[in-house]
């Protein structure tokens, strides 16, 4: 067990079908729940946690058996009935349930490892089937569960059904980190590589434009020395700490990769440093993606964001997306920032300060932001825990918001 993890409860806000409850109801503010968990994601409407021991627990909701394409990794879905059944994946809402089971390298259905990340999949609409899931073992293997229409899960092939169960990605041994987005799926590797697989059509994974699929592992050329890597819907940002250069590609539609380029897609990654940093002389620590939006949060604690901005997920205090005449704003929030929260299917932001306190914008329809109150916010407002809070990580969904931590 790795020295560094922090096993704290967990906290829950949004749509509660992303957590196994019944369809339609909304938890408004955060609710504490009691745990040992160490990580969180929001998929569309799913959510996994892991556990201290690097157990895998998922919950969430199924539209259909008949629409399922594996994302949760539990193994075929059941008609359960009315009342469910808390030991079968079944249609309709899932409480927790851990996931014991795996296919390795081999092809061979073994126990599951003890993992260390996890990465929910991405639907659009949010009722979609259509996800991939990724998971990342404490000894630096990644697994990946759920639809391959595109050769999203690295595992060789493409134009399969889908696969229900966690598989091995073939030739990775030191993953460190992961991200999905729709039909692509990236890993970072503990040398500071990123390798790719799934749809390139728009160069979500920077292949350059005579790819249009990679159906296995493949790696990015271009890319060296990555530190942190987040994923939007069909684009990714990239961070090399070290050198001060942050790489970006794949759809630019709403400037979110803050280079504009009139709406076409960078089908390799391209550096972006200069508009990033825009004469600043401070680093930047953490990169962020969600739906089509992009943030960057500096060693000062100040974030600065583009792309899209009609439910105000920039922060900076309006509802207008980035352009060639304003490529990237500031977010409008005093606090110094020491993390940054949000998912590939998110419309919404989280901003973890430094006093003790988390701040959200973004989309609020269904409770999102952990405030009680409906309505897109477009400058930063305080989640509304019961009081000051240490969080550990942040992650949203488009209809849910989950986060691990512990009160003070």
């Amino acid at each position: 067990m790795s020295p560094s993890l922090v096993a704290v409860n967990w906290y829950y806000w949004g749509a509660d079908e992303g957590r196994g409850l019944p369809l339609g109801q909304n938890t408004q503010v955060p609710l504490e729940i009691e745990g040992e968990i160490v990580d969180v994601s929001a998929g569309s409407r799913h959510t996994f946690l892991i556990e201290y021991d690097g157990t895998v627990q998922v919950a969430g909701f199924i539209e259909s058996d008949f629409g399922y394409r594996g994302h949760l990794g539990l193994g075929p879905v059941q008609n359960c009935g009315p009342n469910g059944d808390p030991n079968k994946l079944c249609e309709n809402t899932n409480d927790p349930m851990p996931i014991k089971k795996v296919v390795d390298a081999t092809g061979r259905l073994v126990d599951a490892p003890r993992f260390l990340k996890a990465y929910g999949g991405v639907g659009v609409p949010a009722d979609s089937g259509e996800m991939h899931s990724l998971l990342i073992s404490q000894d630096g293997r990644a697994y990946v569960s759920g639809n391959n229409n595109k050769g999203q899960l690295c595992l060789g092939n493409l134009n399969e059904d889908y696969v229900d169960y966690f598989h091995e990605v073939k030739g990775i041994t030191n993953a460190r980190r992961g991200a999905v987005g729709q039909e692509f799926t990236l890993i970072l590797t503990s040398d500071g590589n990123v390798y790719g697989c799934g749809t390139n059509e728009v160069g979500e994974i920077g292949l350059g434009d005579n790819v249009d699929y990679a159906p296995s592992a493949t790696k990015i050329d271009g890319l060296r020395g990555i530190t942190d890597l987040a994923t939007g819907l069909g684009f990714a940002v990239y961070l090399n700490e070290n050198d001060d250069e942050v790489w970006a590609s794949g759809t630019n539609l709403y400037n979110q990769q803050c280079a504009f380029t009139e709406g076409n897609p960078v089908t390799k990654p391209i550096e972006v440093s200069r508009v990033i940093f825009g004469g600043m002389k401070n680093k930047v620590t953490q990169v962020y993606a969600n739906r089509e939006s992009s943030y960057f949060l500096y060693d000062n604690g100040v974030v600065r964001s583009c792309g899209r901005n009609d439910e105000g997920q920039l922060g900076n205090g309006d509802f207008v997306n980035s352009s060639e005449e304003k490529p990237i704003s500031k977010v409008d929030l005093k606090p110094k920032v020491e993390k940054l929260g949000s998912g590939p299917s998110a419309q919404s932001v989280f901003f973890v300060a430094d006093d003790n306190n988390v701040y959200a914008s973004g989309i609020n329809d269904r409770f999102q932001l952990g405030i009680d109150k409906i309505g897109s916010k477009d400058k930063p407002v305080k989640v509304e825990f019961e009081g000051p809070v240490e969080i550990e990580f942040v992650s949203a969904s488009g209809t849910h918001t989950v986060a691990n931590g512990r009160y003070l």
